[in-house]
């Protein structure tokens, strides 16, 4: 098991380091674009969510990366991964065509395909967070009082 929660800490924490950095780096317009595309969120959150996200997702990948908080963070990710299928789902369901999530920046991913990896990071998120009750091997959390 202790493996299993060491790949889920690098696997999830990475791809929301990654995901995180490639919008952070792009113009904050180009990702605000998407999410008005999902015709979810009121005109004025757009964009102040467009900046947010990008450095939430960073600062979540990183505490799991590293093992700090990692209950924490796992349960963090689990209630980001949980809003993304949601949202993608409500975009899908509604028939509206994406050609890119905007979920890794300007690199278009199909949101069927999106959905997948989202279910699939969101069940490792639950499984770490049900198996961090004590800290787990290799992280910062053994360090902490």
């Amino acid at each position: 098991m202790k493996s299993i929660v060491l790949i889920a800490r690098a696997l999830i924490g990475g791809l929301l380091i990654y995901a995180g950095f490639m919008k952070a780096v792009g113009p904050s317009a180009e990702f605000a674009a998407v999410i008005s595309t999902y015709k979810i969120l009121p005109a004025d959150l757009i964009t102040p969510i467009s900046i947010a996200i990008p450095y939430l997702e960073m600062w979540i990948g990183l505490f799991l990366f590293f093992g700090l908080y990692t209950r924490h963070a796992s349960l963090a990710a689990t209630f980001l991964f949980s809003l993304f299928l949601i949202a993608l789902s409500s975009v899908l369901l509604r028939g509206i065509d994406l050609v890119s999530c905007g979920c890794f920046g300007p690199e278009a991913i199909s949101p069927r395909y999106t959905i997948l990896l989202d279910a699939v990071l969101l069940v490792l998120s639950v499984t770490l967070f049900r198996q961090t009750k004590i800290p787990p091997p290799y992280s910062l959390d053994g360090t902490l009082p």
